[in-house]
Order: C-alpha cells, then structure tokens, then sequence
C-alpha cells in the first residue's frame, strides 16, 4: 500500500512539475514580447505581408489568412478584419475577446504588448484551452488572430512561432478599410469558426473548446 501511494504521489509531482514546465516556458516566450527585432517579409499579399520561419511550412493561403504547419501541429494566422476597422473608427476600444471558447477550459493566459517590425506597440491576449489532451492557443492582437491546435508538447515551440509571425507582420491596414465595410466585417467573422477548423485533425472537434450556445440559451 506504500508503495502504491509513493507511486501515485510521484505522478502527480510529475504531472504539476510538466505543468509548471509549460507556464514558466510560455512566460519566457512572452517576455520577450516587446523587444524590437528586425524581421523580413517573405511573404506578400494585397492585404498583409508577413514572415514564415524556415522551419514552418504554409499548406493552404488566402487573400487574408495562412494556414500553417509546425512538427505535427498546425496553427492559423487571420488578419483581425473587425479589430482594424473597429480602432479606425472607435480609438479609444480596448482590445476586444472573441468569446467563442469556453473559459472553464483555460488553462493559462498572458496579456501585454508587443513591438512589431515597423516599431509599432501593439496590445495582445494569449489563452491555452486544454480538453483532455489537446490544446487550442489563441493569439489576439488589434491586427492578427492566431489560432493553433496543439499537443503539450508542441505548447511552447508553436506559440513562440506564432508571436515571432505577430511580430513580422505588416498588415496594410488602408486597404482593409477601404474593402471590408462592417456588415462584411460580420461575414468574415463568422467564416473564422470554419475556417480555424481546417487546422483540426479529423478526429479533433472545435465545439469541444466552444462555449455551448443551447446552455446559454437554457438558463436565459
């Protein structure tokens, strides 16, 4: 009986010594958040042009989204249409949440700046939604999303790709303003929920992270 009990006290230190493995990691990645870099585009678009690092590989793009690839988890990089168009015309709104996911599953989350390319200083949220053992990262700036589908083990390395990608980001804001009015902003955003699904594996489910609208709506 000792010898169990030693045994299942051992695998919960292992298990709260992983945890804390992966927070202070992710505190490391995001403290480098506002130190400038100089960071190349190789990437061109109408609508932003960007930076892929050499050990990432970019399987499906379009005018205003990369769906990319990293060891054997993908990532999505969307250009934040409704927070561009929302800072032109409402300054003063803070960096709003996109409230699709359900927050019982966070299981951490880092808010600050980061200084891009351009020497711009921009505000972002980052949150880890865990769901047995699969994570969902979000990256939420003014001007980009990020969202990733990840194991634990590919928590820090993606996440530190994602922010290096924020941070080489030039996104043309004028001709997104110029192009998206508000009722397409509402359109585009309701295309993300499809489109962040295609970094899911088959068996993945995105409702497993999502906030259950028919709850909600039963305690109305």
């Amino acid at each position: 009986m000792k010898k169990l009990l030693f045994f299942l006290l051992c695998l919960i230190l292992v298990g709260c010594a992983n945890n804390k493995d992966y927070v202070s990691s992710l505190d490391e990645v995001f403290s480098s958040a506002e130190k400038p870099m100089i960071i190349r585009a190789n990437n061109y678009g109408n609508y932003y042009d960007y930076y892929i690092p050499s050990d990432t590989s970019e399987f499906n793009s379009g005018p205003l989204y990369s769906l990319l690839e990293y060891d054997n988890s993908r990532f999505l990089m969307d250009v934040n249409i409704a927070g561009i168009v929302s800072q032109r015309y409402y300054p003063d709104n803070t960096l709003a949440e996109e409230g699709f996911f359900d927050d019982s599953k966070q299981v951490y989350e880092k808010r600050g700046v980061y200084v891009n390319s351009e020497d711009e200083t921009l505000d972002y949220i980052y949150k880890l939604f865990q769901y047995e053992d699969c994570y969902l990262a979000c990256l939420r700036s003014r001007d980009l999303i990020f969202y990733a589908y990840i194991s634990e083990d590919d928590i820090v390395p993606v996440t530190s790709r994602m922010l290096l990608m924020a941070k080489g980001v030039h996104v043309k804001e004028e001709e997104v303003i110029a192009d998206y009015s508000l009722k397409d902003v509402i359109d585009y955003e309701k295309k993300q929920v499809n489109l962040f699904e295609t970094i899911m594996p088959v068996n993945g489910n995105i409702n497993d992270f999502m906030v259950d609208k028919k709850d909600e709506q039963s305690t109305e």
